[in-house]
């Protein structure tokens, strides 16, 4: 599903009403009556609604959903803190009046009410929210009624991750036809409570140059193993990393490559950890390399040498972070010629080399993997503007340095080099734990080592994310482990081949 920024709506809109012929009060009708569906179906039991409607089009579907909810029965109260409406507003405004409706006079007592309806500000809003209205937003944050946000919670930016104050806390935004910037990104997302996007006759074609998608499981391929194939076929992946004190990155990414299906995965660490590595692995096999507490730069031509054996690699896993990785990350960067994976402290020894220019020069597949934290170290973007902004930097850095980015942070984005964006909304606060960025590199480079690039991005993603939703079900939210979420990788893959291949969903 694509992802719209306020202009991109605006101009299908207005494709949609001069060029297609769709009247906008058809549009403004659909909105409303997909608004209520979504309200009965969430708060079936609320009797007394107030709908609190702004002057503009988004104020004009609050106006036409308070009628549609009178009309169902329901004991419904308008109320316009901007006055009048105006345009298309204007129209619904008086269609309300004609049923001999009226708005209130004055503002009213809001915990009189089960439910609060926002269509105050729509998509074309740019914050802050400034004056009356400021303080009635506040006034409805205040109270203990749940909270339906019209499009989008008035306050929010359309176009941003980001929250300005005040800003209405809705528990359902209904929004029509495409999801916006704001509600996918955080922390804007958390003020948008459940999304539900409904369809409002804007044909879907129109978007289809829009760069932003959501990760959907009707999209994603599944790999196939033909009957005859064998170990080889399905991929050989090294995993390169490991230091004294951080064993277990590697041991996790390498078990959750074979959960995933890797045919051979063998883990290249330091010689002197060897022992410790081997008593933890079972169907993974080690590859020492000469060091002792941390890779030596010495022993990485061992890696080069075996380079036809191996279907893709990874690196950086408990790696450490030290001068001697920086030259090690340079010379994989330069000499290996298959797909390849930056990860954890890899990452942190290529932003310490200060030579990302390096990336241009591989023509095989490269990706890398930050968190906010990571990502901040290789670009110098502050870490509080990194999630509010995951579209435009994950893209500007995979298209300026020809790689794929996958950007982790409450959501996770993957960006290619021809400028495409995806973003996961699966995953769930449990995965917020040491060792689960270890087990999405092994899920990533074992899907790398037998699918193309882009398609084992994507379902690398999101098949991390819907394991660790099973796998929080199964135990609590506290209680995760990232060994968990490899142990859930064949439910997380059960739940989508039934979702591909029948009608239930996920």
């Amino acid at each position: 599903m694509k992802v719209l920024t306020a202009e991109e709506m605006a101009r299908l809109d207005r494709i949609t009403i001069e060029e297609i012929g769709i009247p906008s009060q058809v549009l403004m009708e659909n909105a409303a009556r997909g608004a209520l569906l979504a309200i009965e179906s969430k708060f079936p039991e609320a009797k007394r609604i107030l709908v609190i409607a702004g002057k503009g089009n988004n104020g004009g579907d609050g106006i036409a959903l308070a009628r549609m909810l009178h009309l169902r029965g329901r004991e419904v109260d308008l109320f316009l803190p901007l006055g009048e409406s105006k345009g298309d507003a204007q129209l619904q405004l008086r269609i309300f009046r004609n049923l001999g409706l009226e708005e209130l006079k004055k503002e009213p007592d809001f915990n009189g009410y089960d439910l609060v309806i926002d269509a105050i500000f729509g998509t074309g809003f740019i914050p802050p929210v400034r004056g009356r209205v400021a303080e009635l937003i506040e006034r409805v944050n205040l109270s203990d009624v749940p909270t339906v946000a019209v499009d989008l919670p008035s306050g929010l930016w359309a176009d941003s991750g980001e929250i300005f104050e005040p800003s209405v806390r809705a528990d359902l935004t209904v929004t029509f036809q495409f999801p916006k910037v704001c509600h996918v990104l955080y922390p804007s997302a958390k003020l948008c409570g459940e999304v539900k996007v409904v369809d409002i006759s804007i044909p879907t074609k129109l978007a289809e140059n829009i760069w932003r998608e959501t990760i959907e499981p009707q999209e994603l391929r599944l790999p196939r193993r033909e009957p005859d194939t064998y170990k080889n076929r399905e991929g050989h992946v090294l995993i390169i990393g490991g230091s004294r004190g951080k064993t277990g990155a590697v041991i996790m990414a390498a078990q959750a490559a074979t959960r995933t299906g890797s045919g051979l995965v063998t883990v290249g660490i330091p010689a002197d950890l060897d022992r410790i590595i081997e008593s933890a692995l079972i169907e993974e096999m080690s590859l020492p390399l000469e060091g002792a507490e941390r890779l030596s730069f010495l022993g990485i031509e061992k890696i080069f040498e075996m380079q036809e054996r191996f279907s893709a690699a990874a690196v950086g896993m408990g790696m450490d972070r030290y001068e001697e990785g920086q030259d090690i990350l340079r010379e994989i960067l330069l000499r290996w010629e298959k797909p390849l994976l930056i990860d954890a402290d890899g990452i942190n020894n290529l932003a310490d080399l200060g030579d990302l220019e390096i990336l241009k020069r591989r023509k095989a597949p490269t990706v890398l993997t930050p968190h906010v934290g990571e990502f901040s170290r290789l670009t110098g973007v502050n870490t509080r503007e990194v999630a509010p902004k995951q579209f435009d930097l994950a893209r500007n850095f995979a298209t300026e340095y020809g790689c794929y980015l996958v950007l982790k942070a409450a959501r996770t984005v993957v960006a290619t080099p021809e400028g495409r964006v995806y973003i996961s909304t699966r995953g769930t606060p449990a995965m917020a734990k040491g060792g689960v960025g270890d087990v999405l590199s092994g899920i990533l480079i074992s899907l790398m080592g037998k699918m193309p690039t882009e398609e084992a991005l994507k379902l690398g993603v999101y098949l991390h994310g819907l394991a660790g939703e099973i796998a929080e079900r199964k135990m609590h939210t506290e209680s995760l482990r990232a060994r968990d979420l490899i142990d859930s990788i064949p439910e997380a893959y059960k739940s989508i081949e039934k979702f591909l291949y029948s009608t239930d969903t996920i």
